[in-house]
Formats: structure tokens, C-alpha cells, sequence
């Protein structure tokens, strides 16, 4: 993000470049510019069709079926797999410290199959579902009719609890249903560049997308960030205000107020529009502040919960100059970092 602004420099009659620039830096989840949560979605193929994909379980058919463990090989159940997609880092694993059971089986192959909720002494054969990411919430349930409040339907059994046939979804009133919750965080940044045009002591100046700054409030540029985290996120800066080598223009501070025209400032504010995040003191106000450094964050803003929607957050940013201060480049790197709270 770069905010650039120009000061007159009478004696000499001509006009001098200052530039501000405003780098992102993402941690906790690195994103590209947005990210779409894709739920799990689980079908009936062939083994061949299931390909790099995801298979829970293997049946000798689609109705009144025999089950096998995703480790098997045997051709009679190569044409009725249980095949899963959509979540990244999917596994069948049961040795995965994340996993989910998602039927017990009285062999590898060849098995009726009984809820994982039971505990028969003859069912030592478990089906898993696992994810690589520990955050990941994995949830297998079992209703008749239908699978509502999962993602997918993965097979249905002909009776339950124990001593089960299977076959595909649409055979057994009594389905096997999963879920797969993927906490995430996004967050996006509107423009790489900003500016205030000309800056002099007579008044003050706003930042704008175009580089010619406005004598008007007006949005510097705009953050988005959601989440699904259960605890929401903190969305933070840190960075110098703008400085010429030990010049600066100095931080309004941690009190909101609107400078005075000449009296060398600079500060920021957000508002927020949408989802759940807020912007937080002393940046909610009709005032500007500013009181993070180089070595310090200040907090912009936060969730307290995660719902998946995007707040958007316009930033707003305001420079004004005393008559005395030395012509020059003046420039700074305000990093932001948005924090998951998983």
C-alpha cells in the first residue's frame, strides 16, 4: 500500500515527492486474495473414477452389500466406493491423531458393518474418515431419511445398530452422515497504492486510491477479513508514521482526535460494514489516532466470533505539515496482521 504526498517548497518554487508505503503481511493462514470454503461432498463410483480422491469405503454392490476397509483390494468392490472430495488434506487414516470412525466392521472385507457407537466384541475392523489439519472438526452421525445438517450422505446400512448390510445412499432408510467443519481466515487488501497529493500547513489532507489525495475525507483503502474460527480474529498494524531518516510526521497517538491544520500529524481510522468484526478504540471514532511503531502493534479491529462473513473495513488516512518541516522523501511501512482465534 503506497500513500504518497507532495510538499511546496516555496523558496525553491518547485514541488518535492513524499511517499508513504503500506506493506501486508499475512500470518496464521496465508491466503491468496480470497478463499471459498468447500464442503464435503462424498458419491458412490468406481475406484478408478475415484481416482486421487478420497475412499472411506469399499462395498461388494450398491444394495445388500458386504463391506471392505479402504486398504482392500478386492475386485468384486473395485465398482461401489465411497468416494469423498471438496475438503483439503482428506484422509481415510485411523491412525490420524484427527479422525472420525465412521462404521465398525467384523473384517477387512467381506464385513457387515455396526455403528461406531458400539462395541461388539466381533467388530475390531474400523472405518475411518481423517483430516491432516488438527483444526479441522470431523462429525459422523446416523438418521433416517436423510442426512440434513451434514454435508454428505456416505452410505446407508439395512438395519442399525449391529450385524448391518450396506449399500449405496438411496438404498436404506437409515444413512451414515458426515461432516467436515474447516476453520479458515481470509483476508484481502483493495489497492496496492495510495496518496495525499500536496501536503502545506494550511490544511489537511486525505489519502485516496488515485494518488491525489483529497481536501475532503475520503477512503484511503479497504480491508476485508472473515473467519470461521469459533473465537473470531484481531486485525493489528504496526510501523512508524511517515519519517525522513530522524524527521517525522509525528503520530496523532492513542487518543482519537481531528488534527489542526499546520500542526504536523498524521493518523488513520476505520469503519467497518458487514459480518462480524468491529473497529475498535481508538480507531471506531470520528477522530484519528495512531500509536503503533516499528516494534509495536496496534490493534484495528476484531471478531469476537467467526461466522465465514466478510467485514469490509475502510481505512481512512489524514497528513497535515507545519511550515518548518525539512522538504524531503518521507516514507513508511505499516505492516498488517490478522490473527485467528482457533
Amino acid at each position: 500500500m503506497i500513500h504518497s504526498f507532495h510538499q511546496k517548497n516555496k523558496t525553491k518554487n518547485n514541488r518535492l515527492h513524499y511517499f508513504f508505503y503500506v506493506a501486508i503481511f499475512f500470518v496464521v493462514v496465508f491466503l491468496p486474495i480470497s478463499y471459498l470454503y468447500a464442503a464435503l461432498s462424498c458419491s458412490i463410483t468406481t475406484s478408478v473414477a475415484c481416482g486421487s480422491d478420497t475412499v472411506i469405503l469399499r462395498m461388494s454392490g450398491s444394495t445388500n452389500a458386504h463391506a471392505e476397509l479402504p486398504s482392500q483390494s478386492t475386485g468384486a468392490y473395485d465398482s461401489n466406493v465411497v468416494c469423498c472430495t471438496g475438503v483439503t488434506g482428506l484422509d481415510n487414516s485411523c491412525a490420524s491423531s484427527n479422525k472420525a470412525i465412521i462404521a465398525r466392521l467384523s473384517g477387512v472385507t467381506n464385513a457387515h458393518v455396526e455403528k461406531n457407537t458400539e462395541a461388539n466384541a466381533n467388530y475390531t475392523q474400523n472405518a475411518c474418515m481423517s483430516s491432516a489439519y488438527a483444526g479441522d472438526e470431523i462429525t459422523i452421525g446416523y438418521q433416517a431419511t436423510n442426512c440434513t445438517g451434514y454435508d454428505t450422505t456416505l452410505f446407508s446400512m439395512e438395519k442399525t445398530p449391529t450385524n448391518s448390510m450396506v449399500g449405496s445412499p438411496a438404498t436404506y432408510t437409515n444413512k451414515v452422515c458426515a461432516k467436515v467443519y474447516s476453520q479458515s481466515i481470509s483476508f484481502n487488501l483493495s489497492s496496492s497504492s495510495a496518496g495525499f497529493g500536496n501536503l502545506n500547513s494550511s490544511g489537511l489532507r486525505y489519502a485516496t486510491a488515485d494518488g491525489v489525495g483529497s481536501s475532503t475525507e475520503a477512503e484511503s483503502y479497504s480491508l476485508s477479513a472473515s473467519t470461521n474460527a469459533p473465537s473470531g480474529y484481531v486485525l493489528m498494524v504496526k510501523g512508524s508514521a511517515p519519517s525522513k531518516g530522524a524527521i517525522v510526521i509525528d503520530p496523532i497517538g492513542g487518543t482519537p482526535t481531528t488534527p489542526t491544520p499546520g500542526s504536523k500529524a498524521f493518523g488513520i481510522r476505520a469503519v467497518a460494514t458487514g459480518g462480524a468484526g468491529t473497529v475498535v478504540s481508538p480507531y471506531n471514532g470520528s477522530g484519528f489516532a495512531y500509536d503503533a511503531s516499528d516494534t509495536s502493534f496496534t490493534t484495528l479491529a476484531q471478531a469476537s466470533s467467526g461466522d465465514g462473513n466478510s467485514t469490509s473495513y475502510s481505512v481512512r488516512s489524514v497528513a497535515t505539515i507545519d511550515s518548518l518541516l525539512d522538504p524531503g522523501i518521507y516514507s513508511t511501512n505499516l505492516t498488517y496482521i490478522v490473527v485467528a482465534n482457533f
